[in-house]
């Protein structure tokens, strides 16, 4: 029964445990120990689970595909060179995976009812609290990031750029895949998009490949790059099933951290100007801020009465702005969380929102086909055009010198000047739309938009994954 586990032992260890995990085992406030101070750990919890309901094939006398469950050092080994528990990271344990599995011959046990909710949220609080063999162990090495975030000292250093990337076997579909994330490197000539289950880097002047970086999470939905330009966060998940969030090294691709467990795919995320923190936005209606350097969550946000679409971090990191599915917008105190000031404007979906490069304006772009340039001092809105783009605005990005960049279901890519009028507009070409094979009556859409860090070329991803770019008026 374990030979499809084995067949799938290709997760990677991940770096860092957010600690979100909760337990039903609360006890009165009595004055005594609750349950739920003590540490779950293998001996005294987990054990007990595995010997009853898996020791028949995976015990010390029967060994089905060479794993034994029954002691603390193999089950952290798993079998075959592959770990079926990765401290911090329930949600990407293997375990967890085929525990609760709904498809017949992958559900262990096999035979017999599949284990409570309640059993398996306790062994996922021991996975995420860090795989504690006994109440006096530590937890396991490889919740410590070893990431550390830099305060950014000026403006004018380069960024990292992208150098001998590792190479990695990539997914093919059966369609296109549309390019749902990109974003360009404020600080040297990278620019990042979304693949299934990786990232792309590019020269975004010559589209010359850096390589790419996988991302087994599932779908990055969300690419931004740190102010420093030494980090790329990606965000997404698998819809439905989980979330997170990870912190890449730009110049090596190697991961850095990871925050979130979500038990859907973040849509919405961002990292703060001096890399200590990350926000999400959840479908759970929550915002979420995770400090970088030990995974732990340091505010959560429940002003939203949908799903946040959209969460960013000024410049100056002294706001950070949400936006959710019906069309509201905040803006937070970018360290505490606490509210400042409300945005009333649009009548559907927020989806992007941007940060002129001085932090004194935000723009929002929405599915009610309207862009506004915000005033944060009082929440004014300076510019508003309701028309923007007919049947809805996708994303909008500023450039760094005050420009902005926008892309539609209009099938139009148009630069904005810093007053708020419109400069240029651009169309994906008809010779374009026929070479992308796309199926019967799914349009050929610019989705995603990004400015180069020289602010000379916008670049626009489409529904066929193609990434184009075009030059500023």
């Amino acid at each position: 029964m374990m030979n499809f586990l084995l067949s799938h032992l290709s997760l990677p260890v991940l770096s860092a445990a957010v600690l979100l995990a909760s337990s039903p085992y609360v006890c009165a406030d009595d004055g005594k120990e609750k349950d739920t101070d003590k540490p779950v750990t293998y001996e005294d919890h987990v054990f007990p689970i595995l010997k009853k309901n898996c020791a028949t094939c995976h015990g010390d006398g029967k060994q089905e595909a060479g794993l034994n469950l029954a002691n603390y050092a193999n089950t952290i080994k798993g079998s075959g060179g592959g770990e079926i528990v990765v401290a911090g990271r329930s949600s990407a344990s293997r375990l967890i995976e085929v525990l609760t599995s709904t498809e017949d011959g992958e559900r262990m046990p096999p035979d017999g009812d599949p284990l409570s909710p309640e059993v398996i949220e306790l062994i996922k609080k021991w996975i995420d609290s860090g795989l504690r063999e006994n109440a006096g162990s530590s937890v396991a090495e490889m919740r410590t990031l070893g990431f550390k975030a830099t305060t950014p000292t000026d403006e004018a250093g380069p960024g990292a750029v992208p150098v001998n990337l590792s190479t990695f076997p990539s997914v093919t579909t059966l369609r296109p895949y549309p390019l749902l994330a990109i974003a360009a490197s404020s600080r040297a000539p990278v620019v990042a998009t979304s693949g299934y289950g990786e990232i792309k880097l590019f020269d975004p002047t010559t589209h010359s490949s850096y390589g790419a970086i996988p991302f087994p999470e599932g779908e990055p939905l969300v690419l931004t790059f740190s102010r420093s330009g030494r980090l790329l966060l990606a965000a997404g998940g698998k819809p439905v099933q989980s979330g997170s969030v990870v912190l890449f090294d730009v110049a090596t691709g190697k991961r850095l951290a990871s925050v979130g467990d979500e038990p859907d795919a973040i849509m919405a995320a961002d990292i703060s100007p001096d890399e200590k923190l990350v926000a999400i936005g959840c479908t759970s209606r929550l915002v979420k801020l995770f400090s970088t350097e030990d995974g732990s969550l340091k505010a959560t946000i429940d002003k939203h009465t949908d799903w946040v679409t959209a969460v960013a971090f000024s410049p100056d990191g002294k706001y950070l702005a949400t936006a959710d599915r019906i069309g509201n917008i905040h803006i937070w105190d970018g360290k505490s969380g606490g509210v400042i000031l409300p945005l009333s404007e649009h009548k559907k979906s927020v989806r992007a929102l941007s940060w002129r490069s001085d932090s004194g304006v935000v723009a929002s772009c929405s599915e009610d086909g309207t862009v506004v340039w915000w005033d944060v001092k009082d929440g004014w809105p300076l510019a508003n055009r309701p028309n923007a783009h007919t049947d809805g605005v996708l994303d909008c990005q500023f450039g760094p010198n005050g420009e902005l960049a926008t892309c539609g279901r209009d099938g139009t890519v148009k630069i904005w000047s810093a007053e708020g009028n419109e400069l240029k507009k651009f169309t994906i070409t008809a010779e374009e739309t026929a070479k992308s094979q796309l199926p019967p009556g799914v349009q050929l859409l610019p989705t995603r938009v990004a400015v180069a860090s020289d602010g000379s070329t916008v670049l626009v991803g489409d529904t066929a994954g193609n990434l184009h770019s075009w030059k500023f008026p």
